[in-house]
């Protein structure tokens, strides 16, 4: 899989200081779940925010987590604790489901916004 369904391209896009960082947003008052594309790859700046959780369906993530880098490859997981902070560098062709805590994380992009 080298992107997600089409189907998955009907939800709102996000609103991302991160160039070469697409996601779609599934969001309610109790958190938020992103399918994150990066077709070219990505650099994240380290950065912090409430819980999340995530796993990689596609390609790979290095995690920094302070002095600590870990890389996590399709099928792992990850888990990051409240306002721990963190960055990544994003392999080409990634594909990541994220969980967020925080209601309010991503902003969807407004329709007319997308063309």
């Amino acid at each position: 899989m080298d992107d997600w369904p089409d189907w998955v391209h009907q939800f709102p896009a996000i609103d991302t200081p991160f160039p070469g960082t697409q996601g779609r947003l599934l969001a309610s008052e109790h958190g938020q779940v992103v399918l994150w594309r990066f077709p070219a790859g990505a650099t994240v700046p380290c950065h912090q925010h409430g819980p999340q959780i995530g796993v990689v369906i596609t390609g790979s993530v290095e995690l920094n987590l302070g002095e600590e880098t870990r890389t996590v490859t399709a099928g792992e997981s990850f888990s990051l604790a409240d306002q721990q902070p963190h960055g990544a560098t994003v392999a080409p062709g990634t594909l990541v489901i994220e969980v967020f805590a925080d209601p309010d994380r991503h902003t969807a992009v407004t329709p007319q916004a997308i063309r």
